[in-house]
């Protein structure tokens, strides 16, 4: 028979266990509210040299915003930057994991989160920032009215669509959509990872084709309406403001930052956390003139200016 002192040293573990499973179960969701922590929770493990930051980027304007309303703070700190460009989405996450670059800002949470568990790598996000929306653009049509009135005469082969290809920005395309109300998705699914099988009404007959987003521009005059994230929209010259329809942003497609998971006591990155918090980073992002004016805000800058004025 079991003594009491076994008894409550299994239930320990017991507890112990589950206590874990819970934590692996709210650090892979994807659908969830994102809580990062706050910069007091960073409690640096060494006194790290200043160096020379490797940063991975991608076209668009978070390389602009690093660049604009990070560095020169950072540089204050006595830190020097190196930006290193990538073509595509994947390159930045192998690159970061590889210990080529120190951290990357170019992706939403979606992405991060998919992109790391389908590869095995030790990511994690330590800063959301404001972030462009993905938005529908169209070489044909001047608006949706257009579309849903059936002007398609001149378009004899119908109405074609490009939208990205990966996982978690192909879900989120055909979400936009069917905000705008083009398409109707599958009630019943999980829609942070619909696919094209799940539309259940096409009322326009959209022939929706998946293309890699760096090309999505490349190919913007091939399709009659693109589904473009907003970085390659901006890197690419697109007006904003000539979008037919703007995605309004939910938590999990904010950009951040990410790094190596083993660096997150590491100096640099609470450095960065410090100067993004910061009313000199504010300073620029809430510029109503600046390139950030049509920029979503993520919650925790909403109420640092709130409380600002």
């Amino acid at each position: 028979m079991q003594n009491k002192r076994q008894i409550h040293f299994k239930r320990f573990w017991l507890t112990a266990v589950a206590l874990i499973l819970f934590v692996m179960l709210m650090a892979c969701t994807e659908t969830g509210v994102n809580t990062l922590p706050a910069v007091s929770d960073y409690m640096p493990d060494e006194i790290v040299e200043i160096k020379d930051l490797r940063v991975g980027v991608v076209s668009g304007p978070y390389w602009d915003m690093f660049a604009e309303a990070i560095l020169p703070s950072l540089q204050q700190m006595g830190y020097t930057a190196t930006f290193v460009y990538y073509h595509d989405y994947a390159s930045p996450n192998f690159a970061l994991a590889r210990n080529e670059i120190d951290l990357n800002v170019f992706q939403h949470y979606a992405y991060l989160n998919t992109f790391k568990l389908e590869n095995d790598l030790a990511l994690t996000a330590v800063m959301e920032i404001p972030t462009i929306s993905m938005s529908i653009f169209s070489n044909r049509f001047s608006s949706l009215d257009e579309i849903k009135a059936g002007i398609t005469e001149s378009i004899p082969t119908g109405i074609t669509a490009s939208i990205p290809d990966d996982a978690s920005n192909l879900a989120r395309a055909l979400r936009v959509l069917e905000d705008a109300n083009l398409i109707t998705l599958c009630p019943s699914i999980d829609k942070s990872r619909a696919v094209l099988a799940d539309i259940s009404l096409n009322p326009y007959n959209i022939q929706i084709t998946p293309v890699s987003a760096h090309q999505l521009v490349e190919f913007f005059y091939n399709y009659c309406i693109s589904v473009i994230p907003g970085n390659f929209a901006i890197s690419s010259n697109l007006n904003l403001a000539e979008a037919l329809y703007r995605e309004l942003l939910t938590a999990n497609y904010y950009i951040v930052a990410a790094v190596r998971t083993e660096d997150l006591n590491k100096q640099f990155v609470r450095d960065i956390i410090d100067i993004i918090y910061s009313e000199s980073f504010r300073d620029v992002i809430v510029d109503p003139d600046g390139s950030y004016a049509l920029f979503q805000w993520p919650r925790w800058l909403h109420d640092a200016v709130s409380v600002s004025r």
